[in-house]
């Protein structure tokens, strides 16, 4: 017991927030409060709290936006299993992003935490005595989903590995390519986006999909100039970066000051064209809207083809990426010598963004990566299928378990509370529960909870994963109680009626009550 209740712990010891000290000195006190716990025949029976705690349960089993309602609700005692509620535990829901603890314990499981991805800088042919490069210079993809990410505090932005990247071809003696830049993301399939994605999500900066060599997170921000005159055409400025092979059919119009951003990006994978549909506010000079990159590995062979031409080296052919090449002719393998190499942050470090911040492109990228380590495919199918292998092998029924993708984005993905809590069980007891544990939001502190639970007992004691789609909400994580006892929960709302905010509140309300329990 108290090698796992260490487990546990361990999670917060390189958390830099002062609270955590503080849930440390709670924690610590777990193992003494166990020994109380199960010697105490007065704890044998339901306490006040825990009535209390049920009723409430009932109250929101019984609102009028849970008529039509699909919902489920469990909480579970993570070190002894003792259920605490349990409604609807079999019922196969619609996860939204909760269903990142999926794959993102998976491949925590699978890749272990020091995992790192590799970017290679590679050239073939040989330099003759003027300087020339009789050959191609290839950016070779590993599926890295932090490659020249702007938003990761361990790894490089673009630019600066593009700089470096340019003295190593510059200390080779290159002059001149007679050849060109060809961006090779053959490590996954060229299905840059899940099969089940809608059509509205996937022009959006959400809709990023994954990519053998993602850049930037396959993100870019296009620049609006609204008009003075709400109603009136807002202009489109620039994007950043420049992307000028991209064109954009406007029809964002200009609405009231203070209404933020409603524009939808629409456009399919590979193509150059996208529709800019909906309203951005007057007074303000530009403003921003993120969408995805229509192919993350061109705009790389493109950006480094033009800083290298920038730089003094002229290059005889137009960039390309190998998924271009594949589609006139067979990409043939050439024998490719190393110039240079980027390694990613630590799996570890990659699976906190994921699951602080829920960003698709990451979950989508390591789902591949674990198809491609367990069955020889990059592929969003064979991530699958390793996933549902994987958990399983653990123990987990995954009966009612229907996943199509890795992050949660598709409507068609269905798990139930019973199997996310078995999941979140089996992660808190095993061996990467410190990187997980720590991968997760603090409830008034971090990522999608950092406006929630703030001035409630579960403030910086709660951390979880959230989901939001269209009539969806969900939360599943831990959080500790009055007493100390650590607990997990799985709550998850399809098809509820009325605005999302009201039942978001309720739902945080709820929650925050298993924290108050003694």
């Amino acid at each position: 017991m108290e090698e796992q209740s260490n487990l546990i712990y361990s999670h917060l010891i390189n958390r830099s927030y002062t609270v955590y000290q503080k849930i440390m000195k709670q924690l610590k006190l777990t193992l003494a409060l166990f020994i109380i716990f199960f010697s105490s025949e007065a704890n044998n029976n339901p306490d006040k709290s825990l009535r209390k705690f049920k009723k409430q349960a009932e109250i929101f089993a019984k609102d009028p936006s849970l008529k039509t309602a699909s919902w489920g609700f469990t909480v579970y005692n993570v070190m002894t299993g003792e259920e605490i509620i349990s409604v609807n535990p079999d019922l196969s829901l619609i996860p939204a992003s909760t269903l990142k603890i999926v794959t993102t314990g998976a491949a925590l499981n699978i890749l272990g935490k020091d995992f790192r991805y590799e970017t290679l800088l590679e050239y073939t042919g040989k330099i003759d005595d003027t300087g020339v490069l009789h050959g191609n210079i290839y950016i070779k993809g590993s599926g890295d989903p932090t490659f020249g990410s702007p938003h990761m505090n361990d790894t490089k932005p673009f630019d600066e590995i593009f700089s470096n990247w340019i003295d190593s071809v510059q200390k080779l003696g290159t002059k001149e390519i007679n050849g060109k830049v060809i961006a090779d993301e053959s490590v996954f399939d060229n299905e840059l986006v899940p099969r089940e994605w809608t059509w509205e999500d996937v022009g959006n900066y959400y809709g990023a999909g994954s990519s053998g060599l993602t850049i930037r997170e396959n993100k870019y921000t296009v620049y609006f100039e609204p008009d003075l005159t709400p109603g009136k055409p807002a202009r489109v400025l620039k994007t950043d970066p420049p992307m000028p092979w991209i064109g954009f059919i406007n029809q964002v119009n200009t609405a009231e000051p203070n209404t933020g951003d409603n524009v939808y990006i629409l456009g399919s994978p590979y193509s150059n064209t996208r529709w800019l549909t909906g309203t951005v506010p007057a007074g303000i000079a530009e403003f921003g809207v993120r969408g995805s990159m229509p192919d993350p590995a061109y705009f790389c062979a493109r950006h480094f083809n033009d800083l290298l031409v920038e730089n003094g080296i002229q290059i005889s052919e137009e960039p390309t990426t190998s998924r271009i090449i594949q589609e006139s002719y067979r990409f043939e393998p050439q024998e490719r010598y190393t110039l240079a190499r980027h390694l990613s942050p630590p799996l570890e470090k990659i699976v906190e963004r994921v699951n602080t911040h829920s960003v698709n492109t990451y979950a989508e990228n390591l789902l591949k990566t674990i198809g491609l380590n367990k069955q020889g495919e990059g592929s969003t199918k064979a991530g699958i299928k390793s996933v549902k292998e994987f958990w399983s092998n653990e123990g987990i029924d995954i009966q009612g378990l229907y996943m199509h993708d890795g992050s949660g984005l598709a409507q068609k993905n269905r798990i139930t509370p019973q199997q996310l809590t078995d999941i979140l069980v089996n992660l808190a007891n095993g061996p990467q529960a410190s990187p997980f544990l720590e991968s997760l939001a603090v409830g008034g502190r971090t990522g999608t909870l950092s406006h929630l639970f703030g001035g409630d007992l579960s403030q910086d004691n709660l951390i979880a994963k959230s989901g939001f789609l269209s009539n969806v909400i969900g939360y599943a994580g831990y959080t500790n109680t009055k007493n100390n006892e650590f607990l997990v929960f799985v709550l998850i709302v399809n098809d509820y009626d009325g605005p999302a905010r009201m039942m978001r509140n309720k739902m945080i309300k709820l929650l925050d009550n298993i924290s108050h329990l003694n």
